[in-house]
């Protein structure tokens, strides 16, 4: 057994090899300089731009199923010789980029979008990064669903190896991530496995300080024989395919017309889909946030066959690593590397390699495999990635009828077969897919420095929704934690009133002064006519000290702000209400009935006279239905109102928690 250390340069001087030929181009290429006809079509449904993983995943589904679409598929250079035929040849079920040493997907977009817009409150930004991170998995588990599918059903002979994903944790703060993505991964209906160091001895041979996460179902494939098999089926069933001819323009003369430009000719098409990866921002500059980076792999012949056809992965390194198949003899296997931080690169054709980074694989290597040290490795190569800075993929429309399927951040295994059926729906419906949301992977994002799930009605809803689950967990701990106490805070009294039961009693608020509204901070951004149009869908109460505005547990549709007076929140327990917090002037409440439906979290008393304004669900409805400025200021206002009220139960529960003083009372 050998235990893992940390990298350090190989001792003996290991030139790079002369070979630089990349493993998965060995041999023979069945489509090179392939040309469906002599000359261009002049016109068709859909030209996909680019023939690798990505380009050849979205004619397979342009021309499979109930409406298939005439497809032309055009390449600069020949089919999946680019970052396609130059990756690791790993399909993954966890994508899992990050701004420095891993503890988790969900963990990892909080840091990254903390780091993107620290002015964001930290609740939206943990609401969206657990969003994303669902998001991300939920494209990872229809990717690989659909790669196995695909190579099933149309027995296309890509060396496949479903055999397992195991990440080795190189810190305790990675091994708390896994164990957190096993909840992430359950409601998605996956298992992870956690494996024990021991485990990890028994299976591959490695001492290591800390657990593993294993995740069955992943593993390895030949990309460059799945991308060329993709194509042929997509041949075979009326697709065009033209190599070797570069696409220098894309001119939209209207939604439904672009002429795609090459030095053949130009085709005309009714959609484009830009499947070019690395190259995107040579052929839409406005996409110059796709950036170029560049991985080393190496090669190593004749290494023991620890993987056996897993794909194994740490941040010590960080390095992947497997094994492929089509080379495996007698517990002897080829062990293809991948390792260290990939370089930006000026020109994503750049063939250069770094005497740096190979030794680093070298180290590493040796780390894994002591066996091989001293010995050189038969070929090493480059291979160009597509970046984007928020690490996700862009996937979506550019421009009406321009569909862009690029920036995969080196996880192409994990995204390009789902990113080719979303393109293909896409030039289908002309519509966005479910499953994609704009706002979280549309190309346009990357256009601006505005944080684009905040400027959108159903991302800020979304937001709201999650915002009251959190206050709900919180609101419970609370409950508990008053449970427990050996002398509780003294009960609140509450005096049941006949007030809030006659909408007779309400007045509607048309009659409240904008201005007066427009003096609380949550709605400042608001325009007068804007507060008007608001107070316009609102009822006005004016009730009295000690009146219960409503219970704990019973149904309620609406939220309320106050306009003046005092009103008490509290909880039940043991038959008493304890006070959680005392809400002032400016103020808003009531929303997580408002928005989830469920019944009231809490109880409400009048704590002084006050004057309230009140919006039902019907009218926030109509209000939010008309999509304009007002909508989401409104939402913005609803989300604003829920992270005060969860910051104010966050204090209480840590005070229960770990103080031995009762809760002071709160007035925002």
């Amino acid at each position: 057994m050998t235990r893992p250390r940390t990298p350090r340069p190989a001792r003996d001087t290991i030139a790079l090899p002369a070979d630089d030929t990349p493993y998965w181009l060995r041999g023979h290429q069945p489509l090179a300089g392939f040309r469906s006809t002599e000359e261009l079509p002049a016109d068709t449904d859909v030209v996909v731009v680019g023939a690798g993983l990505t380009g050849a995943a979205t004619a397979y589904h342009c021309v499979r199923g109930a409406s298939a679409l005439r497809t032309v598929v055009l390449d600069a250079g020949d089919p999946a010789n680019e970052a396609s035929g130059r990756n690791g040849g790993n399909f993954e079920l966890i994508p899992e980029n990050s701004v420095g040493a891993y503890e988790g997907l969900a963990r990892e977009r909080l840091a990254f979008l903390h780091r993107v817009y620290p002015k964001l409150p930290v609740e939206v930004l943990r609401a969206e990064s657990e969003r994303q991170a669902s998001l991300v998995l939920g494209v990872a588990l229809r990717n690989r669903n659909l790669l196995t599918g695909i190579i099933r059903r149309e027995r296309i002979e890509c060396d496949f190896s479903p055999r397992g994903w195991l990440h080795i944790a190189s810190s305790d703060e990675e091994e708390q991530g896994i164990c957190e993505e096993l909840a992430l991964a359950a409601q998605h209906g996956q298992r992870i496995e956690l494996w024990s160091r021991g485990k990890i001895r028994r299976e591959i041979g490695i001492d290591n300080a800390h657990l593993g996460r294993f995740i069955p179902g992943d593993g390895t494939y030949h990309p460059f024989k799945y991308a060329c098999g993709l194509l042929q089926v997509a041949l075979a069933h009326g697709a065009q395919l033209h190599t070797r001819t570069a696409v220098l323009a894309i001119e939209s003369d209207a939604p439904d017309r672009h002429r795609i430009v090459t030095a053949r000719g130009t085709i005309v098409a009714r959609h484009v889909v830009v499947a070019t990866n690395a190259f995107t921002s040579r052929l839409l500059p406005e996409l110059a946030n796709i950036r170029p980076h560049q991985s080393q792999i190496q090669v190593t012949d004749d290494a023991p066959d620890r993987a056996r056809g897993r794909v194994i992965t740490s941040e010590l390194g960080p390095v992947f690593w497997n094994q492929p198949r089509d080379a495996a003899r007698k517990g002897r296997a080829p062990v293809l590397m991948g390792g260290g931080a990939d370089r930006p690169m000026a020109n994503p054709r750049s063939r250069r390699r770094s005497i740096k980074v190979h030794r680093q694989l070298l180290a590493i290597r040796d780390r894994y495999f002591p066996e091989l040290r001293g010995r050189a490795p038969s070929c090493e190569w480059v291979g160009p990635l597509g970046m984007t800075p928020d690490q996700l993929p862009a996937i979506g429309f550019l421009r009406p009828g321009v569909i862009i399927a690029a920036g995969f951040n080196g996880y192409g295994g994990s995204y390009t077969t789902a990113a080719g059926l979303a393109a293909a729906e896409m030039a289908r419906t002309n519509q966005p897919v479910e499953w994609v949301p704009d706002d979280v992977f549309s190309p346009r994002r990357l256009m601006t420095s505005a944080p684009v799930f905040m400027s959108e009605r159903d991302g800020l809803w979304r937001i709201a929704a999650s915002l009251c689950r959190q206050l709900k967990i919180v609101n419970q701990r609370i409950s508990d934690a008053l449970t427990l106490l050996a002398e509780p805070p003294a009960p609140v009294q509450v005096r049941a009133s006949r007030m809030m039961m006659a909408i007779a009693e309400s007045e509607p608020a048309s009659d409240v002064l904008p201005e007066m509204l427009g003096a609380f901070p949550l709605f400042r951004a608001f325009t007068t006519a804007e507060l008007r149009s608001v107070l316009t869908s609102m009822r006005r109460w004016t009730l009295r000290k000690g009146t219960l505005l409503f219970a704990e547990g019973t149904p309620g549709d609406s939220c309320f702000v106050v306009l003046s007076g005092i009103v008490d929140v509290s909880l039940a327990v043991h038959g008493r209400h304890q006070l959680l917090a005392r809400l002032g002037a400016g103020s808003v409440f009531g929303q997580v009935s408002l928005i989830d439906g469920e019944p009231r979290s809490a109880t409400c008393t009048i704590g002084k006279d006050a004057v309230l304004v009140e919006l039902e669900r019907p009218e926030c409805e109509r209000l939010l239905e008309r999509k304009s400025p007002i909508a989401l200021k409104l939402l913005a206002v609803l989300n604003d109102g829920l992270i005060s009220a969860l910051r104010g139960a966050d204090r209480q529960r840590i005070k229960l928690e770990y103080d031995e003083e009762a809760p002071p009372v709160v007035v925002p």
